[in-house]
């Protein structure tokens, strides 16, 4: 399952630069998919490792985490002066730059710089700040894409050097912009943004996980009658990999043969509202309805709730997509080229003594459904995963 990147501008996006320029930047610009960078084993989160500042990049990012005053102490050592509010502004080789700091878990560098060449220049030196840090090891989704004219949609690529080629050959164009955006595996989200038309070049970092509040559960609530129904549906969040919970239930016509759920779908596409519906073998039996939104956010009408359940001390070994997979809108099952995704998953459910019960009992493959009630300009922080066994 490929990486989705916007087909083209939405007039919402438009209007979100025309309103707070690139100082504001774009805070989640594309639709969560599927991981297109990887390299990372699932190991346990471990505190995030510190970069020493030697640019622009290490430099902004090291301010995740500081409260107001922290942040407007180091960037004043590095040569920024306050301006007004949260901003502080460096002039450097004819260079205007302004950082503001929004809050500790969201920072932003704008370049204050009309033209086409120079924009060009720093956004090439800001990727490939953002390309060779410690951070870039980290990440397990990144997006590259360029666009010359409003009309013309987007073209892809799959690395920085790829998006940097291109863009290099470049002419100015109305409509022109280049973007990269990035997720790493503690939930920061980096974004680069380049469109001269509008206002410049901005790099944003975000950390999700530190304005989201605490999923993790801190009791057991597993009930001895959970272990006894016929579906486990696992909640998994799709930026931190955290556990959200579980739902069980019974159903009807229970098919005891072959190795995949019987699932039967209903989606629309969100052209403004969508949903997607899953049920086991026919329409009685729901096992999620759940609605999607254009440059807005759905939400998951079934199920209403999730319980704790109960976590254990260690995992269990990856068994491979012959027994978990992840199943696309029509319900179908599909195998994707690198499975770290499936990984962090398994990481995260095989903690679960109900995960693990359902697990235990069934030959069935484990489904994987990525639920993004948000789309086009839309939040991957509203994203998760329901994961269905069967037992």
């Amino acid at each position: 399952m490929k990486k989705n990147a916007l087909k083209q501008i939405s007039p919402v996006l438009v209007w979100l630069f025309l309103m707070f320029g690139f100082s504001g930047c774009i805070i989640d610009p594309i639709e969560p998919s599927h991981p297109t960078h990887t390299g990372l084993t699932p190991i346990e989160y471990t505190p995030e490792v510190q970069e020493p500042i030697t640019n622009d990049f290490t430099l902004i990012k090291a301010c995740l985490g500081k409260s107001q005053s922290e942040s407007a102490a180091l960037l004043t050592h590095y040569g920024f002066s306050p301006t007004e509010g949260n901003k502080f502004v460096k002039t450097e080789n004819g260079l205007t730059k302004e950082a503001t700091i929004y809050s500790s878990s969201n920072v932003a560098l704008a370049l204050l710089e009309s033209d086409f060449d120079l924009q060009k220049q720093v956004f090439s030196q800001w990727m490939r700040e953002i390309r060779n840090s410690v951070a870039y090891t980290k990440m397990v989704r990144s997006s590259f894409s360029l666009s010359t004219g409003w009309n013309n949609g987007y073209q892809h690529f799959n690395t920085p050097e790829e998006l940097l080629a291109d863009l290099a050959i470049v002419p100015p164009a109305d409509g022109m912009s280049a973007s990269f955006y990035g997720n790493d595996i503690y939930a920061n989200q980096y974004y680069l943004d380049m469109m001269p038309d509008i206002g410049g070049v901005c790099m944003q970092i975000i950390n999700q996980r530190a304005g989201q509040p605490a999923d993790d559960f801190t009791e057991s609530d597993l009930r001895p009658t959970d272990l006894q129904k016929h579906i486990l549906i696992s909640k998994v969040d799709y930026l931190t990999f955290r556990y959200k919970g579980f739902y069980a239930l019974n159903v009807t016509n229970k098919l005891n043969t072959g190795n995949e759920i019987p699932f039967v779908a209903d989606y629309r596409s969100p052209g403004d509202f969508g949903y997607i519906k899953l049920y086991y073998r026919n329409t009685n039996n729901l096992l999620m309805d759940g609605t999607i939104i254009w440059s807005g956010c759905g939400e998951l009408n079934f199920p209403e709730s999730f319980r704790a359940g109960q976590r254990l001390s260690n995992v269990l070994p990856y068994p491979g997509q012959s027994r978990i997979a992840f199943i696309n809108q029509e319900g179908h099952y599909t195998t994707v080229s690198d499975d770290t995704e499936l990984q962090r998953i398994w990481h995260t459910l095989s903690r679960q003594k109900e995960f693990r019960h359902y697990f235990g009992r069934t030959s069935k493959k484990i489904a994987v459904y990525l639920y993004t009630p948000s789309v086009g300009v839309g939040n991957p922080a509203d994203a998760y995963y329901l994961v269905f066994t069967e037992q």
